[in-house]
């Protein structure tokens, strides 16, 4: 199984009706591990499978509600979903609010792949996946169960501020969320997790400017820095 993750785009987002919809993946665009997803490549999966997963941070044991419907454009593939009458799923529109939540991503098997270059360069192009499960993710565009085990390229002073910003962020929804023990403890985790990243450089963490206006884009071209093992 692999994952693809992408910067959150939730639409249509209604707390009354408990409903969204969810930019799950972006197509003709190479990725960080060098694929390109393609418009219909989710087509036969979804004729063939109805019961698509819909998670918090990929984990089985979070489910958040259903997946109501799924479609494509000619730029990117959606996953309808209704959240569930339980307390996680309302901890996870109330993350999405205060934006803690910054990325989405779908579970999938690759079946079908071309081989394409472009400016000298290979990629893996998919034409057909079998897709599993979409999540909401706290971090972007990290997947949550790999983790972190490398990293190919030094953090400047911007993006380190951007991390601290985020790290802020969560840490202020922390302690003001009437959220659940278990969605308060995922999330001090993450922020234990982008906190090691950032100890490991010369500038020490608390020494960060933190105004929070730090952009989801920015936050998520400072994460794309990382090298994750799948």
């Amino acid at each position: 199984m692999e994952y693809k993750n992408v910067v959150l785009e939730l639409k249509d987002m209604s707390r009354e009706r408990r409903t969204a919809r969810i930019a799950h993946a972006v197509y003709n665009v190479i990725d960080r591990v060098g694929d390109i997803s393609s418009k219909g490549m989710f087509n036969k999966s979804w004729q063939e499978n109805k019961s698509i997963d819909f998670l918090f941070n990929h984990d089985e044991f979070q489910p958040l509600g259903t997946v109501t419907g799924t479609f494509e454009d000619n730029e990117k593939a959606y996953t309808d979903v209704k959240f569930g009458n339980w307390k996680m799923a309302d901890d996870a529109m109330e993350m999405a609010e205060a934006g803690v939540i910054k990325g989405a991503s779908f579970k999938y098997e690759t079946v079908n792949k071309e081989r394409v270059e472009i400016k000298g360069k290979k990629y893996r192009k998919l034409t057909e996946v079998k897709h599993f499960e979409t999540s909401i993710l706290t971090v972007s565009p990290a997947n949550p169960l790999a983790g972190i085990v490398q990293l190919n390229k030094s953090l400047d002073q911007t993006q380190l501020k951007q991390l601290s910003e985020h790290v802020q962020r969560m840490e202020k929804f922390c302690r003001n969320s009437n959220a659940s023990d278990d969605c308060i403890k995922s999330i001090l985790l993450e922020i234990q997790e982008i906190k090691s990243i950032i100890s490991g450089y010369d500038t020490a963490f608390t020494q960060l400017a933190t105004e929070p206006d730090a952009s989801v884009k920015e936050f998520s071209d400072a994460l794309y820095l990382l090298t994750l093992k799948i």
